[in-house]
């Protein structure tokens, strides 16, 4: 019998058809999948650091930064990303290379509830896609109304000096 891997996240015991390898470590599918989606989140954030702060690669202080909130906070490489989108194109902050991504740690929270209320927003409109529109005619009476409630004043008579009922 073969010996068995072990997933190197989770620990669970691997048959040879189950094990999956990723950067020379063997995972389950459940665990590699979460490390692929965590990959490319990272390359995703290093790539937006880069565009946006003009910068050929991100700062010792920057990787330093990001590796602390990663650890510190549990902050997924997707939601500082998001954070910084947040800062840059909707608060209108200017990123610069000499503060790293502090922006990131000041404005996580105010990013999160934005993009809450951005997805109840969407949510809603998805709702609404499958409303059936009801148009209701209705006919206009063109008849003027000449007779007057008693509690109404007519503002006419009252201009021209004439009985206000």
């Amino acid at each position: 019998m073969a010996r068995l891997s072990t997933c190197k996240n989770c620990g669970k015991k691997l048959q040879p058809e189950e094990k999956c390898t990723h950067a020379s470590k063997t995972y389950c599918e459940e665990c590699y999948q979460k490390i692929l989606r965590e990959s490319d989140e990272y390359k995703q954030l290093i790539e937006f650091i880069c565009v946006n702060y003009e910068i050929e690669r991100p700062t010792g202080f920057m990787f330093k930064q990001i590796k602390d909130m990663k650890t510190d906070f549990g902050w997924s490489y997707a939601a500082m990303t998001y954070t910084l989108w947040y800062c840059k194109e909707i608060l209108g902050k200017q990123l610069n290379e000499k503060y790293g991504v502090a922006l990131v740690k000041h404005f996580y929270e105010e990013a999160s509830d934005y993009y809450m209320q951005q997805e109840q927003i969407r949510n809603q409109m998805e709702k609404l896609k499958d409303v059936e529109i009801k148009t209701k005619i209705v006919k206009q009476n063109n008849k003027s109304h000449i007779n007057q409630s008693s509690s109404l004043v007519n503002l006419k008579n009252l201009l021209e000096g004439g009985d206000a009922h």
